[in-house]
């Protein structure tokens, strides 16, 4: 998924979704990417997203 990522964003334009799309795939970033600054810190951001993107599947019923 980051190569594909880096594929599509090679002309520089929304280059940090590479960023993202690591993060959100608990990879290290590739070479020449520069490390985040985290508010709050890397551990309380990986928690906050998994609460946000986490499957709702409790929602199925009310659909």
């Amino acid at each position: 998924m980051v190569a594909w990522v880096q594929f599509l964003t090679r002309d520089g334009d929304f280059a940090y979704y590479v960023d993202i799309a690591s993060f959100m795939v608990d990879r290290p970033l590739p070479a020449g990417h520069t490390a985040p600054q985290w508010l709050d810190g890397e551990p309380a951001t990986r928690a906050v997203a998994r609460v946000r993107h986490r499957p709702r599947n409790h929602l199925g019923a009310a659909l």
